[in-house]
């Protein structure tokens, strides 16, 4: 017979940085939740993940990701000191600049598109030539001829940034515990308790956030949380001469030289199921891909290859807010590749939400009752 546990005002399912960063902002306000994650806090994509904060380009953007995406940015850049002084944690968090270069003609028209709709909105964004280029990183290949240089982008240590936020959410009262969650007790149309294991544990308000995992509550709640995993690889790489100077991306590959002091290659974008393997085919993949445009890369030392499964929702935006049909049932997911920027705001807003009944920030375009 399950027992009886000690209620929670609010149960968050998950474990990552979103999950966890709901806790900080429910804490935050005097509300006690209870963050339940099934392996280990940051195991998946969120403790695995390249650690780029770039608000300006993406899944959304063009698109209703852009304003939001920004917001977030904001929050980083008070976020992370204030998570250093409560933890003593350091997320290595910087800001730097990104190149993101030419090599095909549709690159060129892409590109142009992305850097004329960003200079409309006053983006720190500009369009350079071959010799421009190489003036701000001398590595990349004598063949490019333009590009786009975009600031403002943001670099940090992901596993330390989710151990920071996890702990600070645990000084302001959250409970971590480990344990699977099984089903939500409905009564009604409201959620008032979620069985994990055996016990069943009392609350006043559900959230969802479970990464490519959340798809299990379309059982629970009998509404549609169409999320699946996108696997995506990351290769770390020992290169010689000096670290890179800037954030080098060419289509979906990217690299940076990190506190390690290796260069971090990415990313393979993957329909793998759940299967977080790391393969020989994705890591060639990187490497062919960013030798193209930095050929320097081809003669790196690997140090290291990891892979991770991002949630990606069915039309590639992100899921936020109340579930439909639901009173006190919340859902945060589908943030693909952009959940670390991301989920400071996705926080604050899922808090709004339960506390206020209502959010401070333009969430219509994410809201669950989309897919209804």
């Amino acid at each position: 017979m399950a027992g009886a546990v000690q209620p929670a005002d609010v149960v968050i399912v998950g474990g990552g940085i979103i999950g966890c960063s709901v806790a900080l902002e429910l804490a935050e306000r005097g509300v006690r939740p209870l963050v339940v994650e099934r392996d280990s806090v940051g195991s998946h994509a969120s403790g695995f993940a390249f650690g780029e904060l770039l608000p300006w380009w993406g899944r959304g953007i063009p698109g209703p990701l852009y304003e939001f995406g920004q917001r977030c940015l904001a929050i980083q850049l008070d976020l992370q000191p204030s998570l250093k002084d409560r933890t003593g944690i350091d997320t290595g968090f910087r800001l730097t600049d990104a190149l993101s270069v030419v090599v095909t003609q549709e690159d060129h028209d892409t590109l142009l598109r992305r850097y004329r709709w960003l200079a409309e909105r006053g983006a720190p964004v500009e369009w350079l030539d071959g010799p421009a280029l190489r003036a701000i990183e001398p590595r990349l290949a004598p063949g490019l001829a333009e590009g786009l240089h975009v600031g403002h982008v943001g670099v940090l240590e992901a596993y330390r940034y989710l151990l920071a936020v996890a702990q600070a959410a645990e000084r302001q009262g959250a409970v971590i515990r480990h344990g699977s969650v099984a089903g939500v007790c409905l009564d009604g149309d409201r959620a008032v308790a979620v069985r994990v294991g055996d016990e069943i544990v009392p609350c006043g308000a559900v959230v969802i956030a479970a990464g490519p995992w959340s798809g299990d509550a379309a059982d629970w709640l009998s509404i549609p949380v169409p999320v699946r995993p996108l696997k995506g690889q990351i290769v770390r790489l020992q290169m010689d001469g000096s670290p890179l100077s800037t954030y080098v991306g060419w289509r979906d590959y990217y690299a940076i030289t990190k506190a390690d002091g290796l260069l971090w290659t990415g990313s393979t974008e993957e329909d793998a199921g759940f299967d977080d393997t790391p393969t020989a085919t994705g890591r060639d993949e990187i490497l062919l891909g960013l030798s193209r445009v930095m050929p320097e890369v081809a003669g790196a030392g690997i140090e290291g290859h990891t892979a991770c499964l991002r949630p990606l929702a069915a039309d590639g935006l992100p899921i936020v807010g109340r579930a439909p049909n639901q009173a006190n049932v919340y859902i945060a997911t589908g943030t693909g590749r952009s959940g670390l920027l991301l989920a400071p705001g996705i926080g604050r807003a899922i808090a709004d939400l339960i506390v206020d009944g209502s959010a401070d920030w333009d969430i219509a375009p994410f809201t669950p009752a989309r897919f209804r």
